[in-house]
């Protein structure tokens, strides 16, 4: 998370340190005489008979041009349906004035961890719909959001993976659908926050 200090740098800054070292040992193995120059781009680029290979995204480097190769474009984190939720929990918890914040969309393994690594591995890239968290941070709630097209694939797995790990690690769960009124809602929310 961005924000976080490390010593006197942010994390922020930090990357953007990086970033710039390693934009600027690209640039320098340009300026390389022409034999070590020709040895670093066998290690970390890698054409095959004039055919650009992805760059090996373990390493930094080719992280970097590949992002700078690419462009991008802004994703909405919550879809509409999803909001009105995050919105009706947001506001509720507010009113209650007992220090409670709402996140969207937060990544398991930030708020999660495990001495096991395949457990952690697991769990890692799934994410809680909406989050709630107490005054001093701690996460208490999770909330999945069970929209009409949910239940596709392997959702029911993925769900109970997240349920399962939150559950060991004291967060409590609560699945809200989308035929649930505003009133259905808040009431769920408020029963497991107590």
């Amino acid at each position: 998370m961005l924000g976080l200090e490390l010593g006197d740098l942010q994390v922020g800054e930090l990357l953007l340190i990086l970033a710039l070292g390693v934009l600027i040992a690209v640039q320098a193995s340009r300026l390389l005489p022409r034999g070590r120059r020709s040895r670093f781009r066998r290690r970390y680029w890698r054409p095959n008979a004039g055919q650009e290979q992805a760059p090996d995204l373990s390493d930094i480097g080719g992280q970097l041009r590949a992002v700078m190769a690419a462009t991008f474009q802004k994703r909405r984190v919550l879809s509409s349906s999803e909001y009105r939720v995050f919105k009706i929990i947001e506001d509720d918890l507010a009113a209650m004035r007992r220090g409670y914040r709402v996140f969207g969309q937060t990544s398991l393994g930030e708020i999660l961890q495990s001495p096991c690594a395949d457990a952690f591995r697991s769990i890692n890239s799934k994410r809680a719909d909406i989050l709630v968290i107490d005054r001093s941070g701690w996460p208490i709630l999770a909330v999945e959001y069970q929209g009409g097209g949910h239940y596709q694939g392997t959702a029911v797995a993925r769900d109970a993976i997240k349920k399962e790990a939150l559950r060991k690690a004291g967060v409590r769960y609560v699945e809200v659908s989308e035929s649930d009124s505003d009133d259905q809602i808040r009431s769920r929310v408020r029963e497991q926050l107590g």
